[in-house]
């Protein structure tokens, strides 16, 4: 009897580690399938509950030069430097150099409205500053040799979007100004505080501020490589360079999930927290699943669709269906096959409906009527490249299920008449 339950456990045990997923197996698949299929490069770090399960580089660093990309590649960051400038501020506050509630005013006299906006608004885009991206002659001032005061001279004319502090709009201005307060309050260049107290502190050996990005500045300026930044999240996160007591300020929500320079979200019923960037021809996105100590960096230098890359490599490191991408062909198939699919169905985002309409096979919503295109007898892709496809699972003639496909990631949707 013994000898038949330890069989038995023996069994389930085995049956059990069978069907545990192998991450890294399927995450390359599908990371090699967007290199092949959409020209995906960069690199990729990502670990679950606190394993690397993917370190990886994809496609050429210099194309020219036919120079590969590795793990060692620096990348832009883009807007993964407000973080950076967040936690800067938030080392001065508890240095008692300034504090969140500071007015703008304190530290420009003259900016219109200054009495009205709080560094704790720039930190969380809530200040109603026009963002520098959206005014044209910013551009021309990146031939100065320091354009800054001409930046913020051409900021202060602008009509603020809404009165501070009641609604969200993110603005690359705030960081800019605060860029500026943190030398103003450390007597030192932005580049050098953060190298001296960030950097450092965490141990970044491949990070740095370019300080030729004169034009994002605090913003956007900073270079690094996804190790480094792994480094800097297990720092940032575990009190090396600010105190618990301002990482809680940092990843506290305000409007829109904004904490200071951090996205403060959840996915899967898990909380979710980061920020993505996109500078000239580089994309980055640095997100953590802080209670699995779970975290998903891909810095890249090609033209894909970052947000739906990290998308599918979040369901699967959380055991989703996904589909790797593929080339959509049309298939020619009478539209008559589909009559049986006609209908409405519920999706997480509302209703659509399936119609034919001129021989042709449309998903109807509020928003208008978009072709869909056969590629099987089952299963139809979206005519607007968005790697959207329809699917529907048979059992004979009859519909077993009906599910939507957005960027590989699956998902089963409910006919409702």
């Amino acid at each position: 009897m013994k000898t038949r339950l330890l069989f038995l456990l023996f069994l389930l045990c085995s049956i059990a580690g069978k069907a545990q997923r192998n991450y890294s197996t399927v995450l390359q698949s599908y990371l090699n399938a967007q290199e092949k299929v959409h020209g995906f490069g960069g690199a990729v770090f990502i670990t679950k509950k606190g394993k690397v399960v993917l370190e990886k580089a994809f496609g050429q660093a210099n194309r020219e030069g036919n120079i590969p990309n590795s793990i060692q590649t620096k990348f832009r960051i883009g807007s993964i430097t407000k973080q950076f400038t967040a936690a800067a501020i938030l080392q001065l506050q508890e240095t008692g150099k300034l504090n969140v509630g500071d007015k703008l005013s304190k530290y420009f006299s003259d900016y219109p409205k200054g009495d009205s906006v709080t560094l704790h608004m720039l930190l969380n885009h809530t200040s109603g500053i026009k963002d520098f991206i959206s005014i044209p002659r910013i551009s021309s001032f990146s031939t100065l040799s320091d354009p800054r005061d001409s930046v913020i001279a051409a900021v202060k004319k602008e009509p603020y979007d809404f009165s501070p502090g009641t609604k969200y709009n993110y603005s690359n201005s705030g960081y800019f100004l605060l860029g500026c307060i943190i030398e103003k309050v450390s007597g030192e260049p932005y580049s050098t505080y953060i190298l001296n107290n960030l950097i450092k502190k965490a141990g970044l050996l491949n990070t740095s501020v370019d300080r030729s990005m004169n034009i994002p500045f605090s913003a956007g300026a900073m270079v690094s490589t996804v190790e480094d930044l792994y480094k800097w999240n297990k720092s940032l996160f575990g009190g090396k360079v600010i105190s618990p007591a301002m990482f809680t300020m940092m990843t506290t929500r305000n409007l829109n999930r904004y904490g200071y320079g951090l996205v403060v979200d959840s996915l899967y019923n898990r909380k979710l927290i980061g920020h993505s960037g996109v500078i000239a021809e580089f994309l980055s996105y640095d997100f953590i699943f802080p209670d699995e100590d779970t975290h998903v960096i891909i810095l890249s230098n090609s033209d894909t669709n970052l947000a739906a890359i990290s998308s599918a490599i979040n369901a699967i490191l959380f055991d989703k269906e996904v589909i790797n991408p593929y080339k959509h062909v049309e298939l020619k198939v009478d539209v008559k096959n589909f009559e049986r699919f006609l209908g409405k169905y519920q999706t997480d985002i509302g209703v659509f409906e399936l119609i034919i309409k001129d021989n042709k096979l449309f998903r109807r919503t509020k928003g208008g009527d978009m072709e869909l295109k056969p590629e099987s007898e089952t299963q139809l892709f979206f005519s607007d490249g968005s790697d959207r496809q329809l699917n529907f699972v048979l059992d004979g003639r009859n519909v077993i299920k009906a599910q939507i496909i957005r960027d590989g990631v699956v998902q089963e949707v409910k006919k409702i008449n």
